[in-house]
């Protein structure tokens, strides 16, 4: 499912509107720009997905080893840190690649604030905070970290309040007017994805669709496609989505992931090229807008076919992934996360 989010969050951000190639001529063949830059739009949903697979795979694997606050607590904190020793090696080893182009001081300025702004940036709350940050899509640090910190809090309401927690992470931001934010608007999905992890509703639905005819199965396949369309025409449409945001941006994640889970997953080497892009999408969505935007913007809108374009950023960031591992490796990075991680956990006395 991670490769499949990588790959329409690729997307998504190649297409989203003319302003992201400028000048260059692409041929969208065989469809015309106006679709694809609809369908990347909708794309947005990668984001969605993400979150729900977080909620979900962190609902799980807390299931198993959560038995008391002390457990939370050393669960939260290893996952944290699993992110951000992640994000801190890209960040610096970008940070030090960038050096001489000059975008440190074009972002962060000069002085001490430029030291004090990068430091939040490195350790993934530029976004929140509202500080300078290095790269545009490096956004979703902050909103991970709220993911991360605020699951303790949803686990238990979840556990207690099962489907109303669904249906207050949707109505009361509306009710009171909450001001607009990221986690906001992916709460509902974030909690969704618990749900569905609590009950096993994918592996249910994929039995219950595993159990029926072969006609059946096309039967189903046809209309779960058709209701695909209305979703996508549904969430775009302006006077949905706006009512509606919270709600859409929860289902409309989940029934991709479903519908992929249920028709995709029976491809074997699809699903073997999809668990290697998922292997690496963190790497790829950390990196790839260098590529994309900042450094590379004329090489990657280059080739004229827009889905040629489409695979240069997509091998690109493959091979970056890929260096950045081998990378890893010849500096021991493993070994000195576990260092990492057990002088902080001896620090908060956790262990």
């Amino acid at each position: 499912m991670k490769g499949i989010a990588i790959l329409i969050m690729l997307f998504h951000h190649n297409y989203l509107g003319p302003e992201r190639w400028l000048d260059s001529a692409i041929n969208f063949f065989p469809l015309p720009e106006a679709k694809v830059i609809y369908i990347a739009q909708f794309f947005k949903i990668c984001v969605g997905m993400f979150v729900f697979l977080t909620g979900y795979g962190m609902f799980i694997s807390a299931k198993e080893k959560v038995k008391n606050d002390i457990d939370m607590r050393r669960y939260i904190l290893n996952r944290y840190l699993t992110l951000m020793l992640g994000y801190i090696f890209i960040f610096i080893l970008i940070q030090i690649l960038s050096i001489p182009t000059g975008r440190f001081t074009k972002i962060y300025g000069d002085g001490l604030y430029s030291i004090v702004y990068c430091f939040i940036d490195c350790i993934g709350l530029a976004h929140l905070l509202g500080t300078p940050i290095f790269c545009a899509t490096w956004w979703y640090m902050s909103m991970a970290t709220l993911l991360i910190f605020s699951f303790p809090f949803f686990f238990k309401a979840l556990k207690k309040y099962q489907g109303i927690l669904l249906i207050l992470t949707v109505c009361f931001p509306i009710a009171i007017k909450l001001p607009y934010s990221e986690f906001i608007r992916w709460m509902f999905c974030y909690c969704l994805g618990m749900y569905c992890a609590e009950h096993n509703l994918l592996a249910r639905c994929k039995e219950k669709y595993e159990n029926n005819s072969i006609i059946k199965k096309i039967g189903i396949f046809i209309i779960m496609f058709m209701a695909l369309l209305l979703i996508i025409k549904f969430r775009q449409s302006d006077g949905f989505k706006i009512k509606l945001l919270y709600l859409w941006e929860g289902l409309a994640p989940a029934y991709v992931i479903l519908i992929s889970y249920l028709f995709l997953m029976r491809f074997k080497i699809l699903v073997i090229v999809l668990k290697f892009l998922g292997k690496h999408s963190m790497n790829m969505f950390l990196t790839h807008t260098f590529f994309r935007a900042v450094y590379f913007h004329d090489f990657i809108y280059s080739f004229y076919y827009a889905w040629i374009d489409y695979l240069v950023l997509l091998g690109i960031s493959v091979l970056c992934s890929l260096s950045i591992e081998a990378v890893k490796k010849v500096i021991n990075f493993n070994d000195l996360s576990l260092k990492v991680r057990k002088i902080v956990f001896q620090k908060l006395r956790l262990e």
